[in-house]
């Protein structure tokens, strides 16, 4: 029952542009993205070619009538097109489950093209009703399949992962839950894990030391070409966290900071928590039980994205409304801090250190630059290499779950990381 009347008004039950948006397949325009695609690959994201094993192939083609939940790591903002490369390279369509902002993009004309391609979309930090059902309504089709980053985040790491959310494989359990609904008894749906990869096809030496000196006139103030490419990185590394350190008041032991060859680790997970707390106290959120810091984030994140883009089913009178929005003005300064939380978030000390590559030292090179320039400068054209894994059917799972759903949920969850993360190690760069 809602309320009206003089001075009572209840809330849409979305916000304006915030509304659920549906996929809307369109054969012609996927015809022509397809056609379109190796350009927009080249010239947006610096990939100059696509790799996809025979096997892979043949892979996908023997899965064309199943049901799969596709599940990607989410190293850059361009493996959604990878991902669309690898529908074409199979002839088959996907669907893609996207951010709800991302529609708004080209004032609203991004969204237009995505949901023909397949994308439909989710508002983050809320209970998406619409969203859950489309994504459980697409995997109960014949043959349905649908894309879900289930790392929920770009994280800008080449050679690792964060932390899966179990969200992901329960959306395909409860589509399991409708078949059973429907009869469909001997039906099942599979994860199928996929591993994207990005390699340098060019000598990066001279793109590297020109990224390295516009980092140190900016963070150091003059140019230090003493050293190797990876200590000049260090050498900038151990200069801003010392200055965030300096601006957010967090206190570190004076011999610490000019120890030669500590191990950084230590304050760089510091000085995210104490990001995360800050947000957390500004908001009024708690923190619950033993989180770890990629849970803190997103949670964080999550109560971030509620408060600023409203629940998609929510009502309120003309006075809570305002009340909400005065919160969210409240709130919306932090996404800052916790941007710069989530561009850092998998990041450890050793990580260029233990395999000094190319591929590693700009993963590093481009946060650096985000932190500093507000964007990623370095660019070098680069190979995509797409792996696909063994299908995990849930079938395997159906007695534990029917037993424990959450433990069930979980342990399947990790089983996906694990075989994601082994497509990753198999796939290195030559």
């Amino acid at each position: 029952m809602t309320l009206s009347g003089p001075g009572v008004s209840a809330a849409p039950r979305r916000a304006e542009g915030m509304d659920f948006r549906p996929p809307h397949l369109n054969s012609t325009l996927l015809r022509l993205v397809y056609r379109m695609l190796p350009m927009l690959l080249r010239h947006g994201c610096a990939v100059s070619e696509v790799e996809i094993s025979p096997a892979d192939l043949a892979l996908m083609r023997s899965l064309s009538g199943s049901r799969l939940l596709i599940a990607p790591n989410h190293p850059t903002n361009c493996d959604p097109a990878l991902l669309f490369a690898l529908s074409q390279a199979a002839d088959l369509p996907f669907y893609y489950l996207a951010c709800r902002e991302n529609f708004n993009s080209w004032f609203g004309l991004w969204g237009m093209i995505i949901e023909r391609l397949g994308a439909y979309s989710v508002v983050r930090g809320t209970a998406d009703r619409e969203s859950f059902r489309m994504t459980r309504d697409l995997l109960a089709e014949n043959g349905g399949k649908v894309v879900i980053f289930p790392e929920g985040e770009v994280y800008s790491q080449n050679d690792t992962l964060l932390p899966f959310q179990s969200g992901v494989a329960q959306l395909a359990f409860w589509a399991m839950d409708d078949l059973r609904k429907q009869g469909r008894e001997g039906e099942t749906i599979a994860l199928l894990p996929v591993a994207v990869r990005y390699c340098f096809v060019e000598d990066m030496t001279v793109p590297i030391d020109r990224a390295l000196t516009g980092l140190e006139r900016a963070v150091l103030g003059r140019e230090s070409m003493t050293g190797n490419s990876y200590d000049r990185l260090r050498r900038i590394g151990i200069a801003m966290l010392g200055d965030l350190e300096d601006e957010y008041g967090v206190k570190v032991d004076p011999a610490e900071r000019v120890r030669p060859g500590a191990d950084l680790t230590g304050r760089m997970e510091l000085m995210k928590s104490v990001l995360l707390d800050r947000a957390a106290a500004l908001t009024g959120f708690a923190f619950t039980g033993e989180m770890t810091l990629p849970e803190r984030m997103r949670a964080i994140m999550n109560h971030v994205y509620e408060v600023t883009s409203d629940d998609p089913h929510a009502e309120r009178t003309r006075y809570r409304e305002q009340l909400h929005r005065e919160q969210a003005a409240r709130v919306k300064p932090l996404v800052r801090d916790l941007n710069r939380v989530a561009n850092w978030i998998a990041v450890e000390d050793n990580y260029v250190r233990a395999k000094p590559t190319p591929e590693r030292m700009a993963d590093n090179i481009r946060r650096l630059e985000i932190e500093v320039f507000g964007e990623a400068r370095l660019r070098g054209m680069r190979k995509a290499i797409v792996r696909v894994g063994a299908p995990i059917d849930l079938a395997r799972y159906t007695e534990t779950y029917r037993l424990s759903r959450r433990a069930t949920v979980a342990r399947c969850t990790d089983d996906l990381e694990l075989a994601v993360q082994a497509l990753l190690d198999s796939s290195g760069c030559r």
